[in-house]
């Protein structure tokens, strides 16, 4: 061990000696990682700001039947067994998930908006808790339109036509909450199941008024007209579409956009590969060659070494001391340049979501210096190889 930290002393030394020589080749490997590391940076920042954009917002993982169906609790069970499955709850008829909906009893304005069922863990409702009994959560357009906030009481009408008369079911409702712009931009009211079950029994005429009961639990027997899903993750986006239409289950969903999402993703991906293949091959010839020509040119001085009692593992540490170093230096100077031109990138103002267009993190610019030391360490073996066999003899024979 001696001889081969004595080896890497002198490695080091003779490296700063050929000052220029050195220079040169650390230029040359950083001419190659730095724009490597600035396309790293690119891929990660268009890709995982689209990928935020996706993730941040919960209707893109939302996945809706388009026409009236007939589905039992057995397909709901089934489906929320799945593991790739975040949320289901079942829809009423179309013409049953709406209503007019007045800031008091007396009000003479009213809005129309859509109702739609919610439970515990409902994406849509980012981390507040369901509303249960007689309660709803809003969206934010319904709530400006009513001119009310949470902790407010609001009026629910639903009308039907029975025998010829018109006949009114009018709800008092508590405003649980008001939801965020981006999680739903239309006119609606997020309410228990219960509550929006009573409303289409109502419509179908399977109850008198007044109506006494709301919280009565769903009849395990019952049939609904469709459902509202949310996918765990945006891949299980396009798997659920996909099983869900073979099932024969038209629905609506944001599947093409993802899977164009992660066919960019995977061909950038492959483009990145392919350029830091052809420029880690570049780098890794020129090196080895540099360090074999370096291993010829100091042949002799490397025979005397070995002739005053050097270990041929030390020789064999000179040029792998010698490519580490420039290596190492070389990942430095080309983090820097890169962090240097993805600054300038993201000023230019080119924006792709909300996130930097370039983002380099301490992670890229790690794996750039271990894989570019190790590149190194591969490159000079050869010469290091040719430096090990070299006898004491040669020492002697051109002294």
């Amino acid at each position: 061990m001696p001889g081969v930290r004595l080896a890497a002393r002198l490695a080091l030394a003779d490296a700063a000696a050929e000052a220029r020589l050195a220079l040169a080749t650390l230029s040359g490997i950083a001419a190659v990682l730095a724009p490597l590391i600035v396309l790293f940076g690119l891929k990660a920042g268009v890709i995982d700001s689209l990928r935020e954009a996706l993730v941040q917002n919960p209707r893109a993982r939302e996945i809706v039947n388009q026409t009236n169906r007939t589905f039992d609790a057995a397909f709901f069970a089934r489906l929320a067994a799945r593991p790739d499955v975040a949320f289901i709850v079942p829809r009423t008829r179309s013409l049953a998930a709406s209503g007019a909906f007045a800031r008091s009893a007396d009000s003479l304005s009213a809005f129309r908006g859509e109702l739609l069922a919610t439970a515990a863990g409902d994406p849509l409702l980012a981390g507040r808790p369901p509303p249960v009994g007689r309660a709803a959560a809003l969206s934010a357009t319904l709530a400006e339109r009513l001119g009310v906030g949470e902790g407010a009481t609001i009026r629910l009408r639903v009308d039907r036509i029975v025998e010829g008369r018109r006949e009114t079911l009018a709800l008092d409702l508590a405003v649980a909450a008001v939801l965020p712009r981006e999680v739903f931009a239309r006119d609606a009211a997020f309410v228990p199941l219960p509550l929006l079950l009573l409303i289409e029994d109502f419509q179908e005429g399977t109850i008198a008024l007044p109506v006494a009961e709301i919280d009565a639990p769903p009849d395990p027997a019952r049939l609904y007209a469709g459902f509202r899903l949310h996918a765990r993750r945006l891949e299980d986006v396009v798997v659920l579409d996909r099983v869900l239409r073979a099932e024969g289950i038209e629905v609506v969903s944001q599947a093409e956009e993802v899977a164009g999402l992660l066919a960019l993703d995977r061909s950038l991906g492959l483009l990145f590969v392919a350029l830091a293949a052809l420029g880690g091959a570049g780098y890794s010839v020129s090196l080895g060659v540099t360090m074999q020509a370096s291993v010829e040119r100091k042949r002799r001085a490397l025979a005397l070494l070995r002739l005053m009692g050097m270990p041929a593992r030390g020789l064999l540490a000179f040029p792998l001391t010698q490519a580490v170093a420039l290596a190492s230096a070389a990942a430095v100077f080309a983090g820097a340049i890169a962090l240097g031109v993805a600054a300038v990138i993201n000023r230019l103002g080119v924006a792709v979501g909300e996130g930097p267009i370039a983002r380099i993190t301490p992670e890229h610019l790690a794996i750039a210096a271990v894989l570019t030391v190790l590149g190194a360490v591969l490159a000079s073996l050869f010469a290091a190889a040719r430096a090990a066999a070299i006898e004491p003899a040669e020492g002697l024979r051109d002294a």
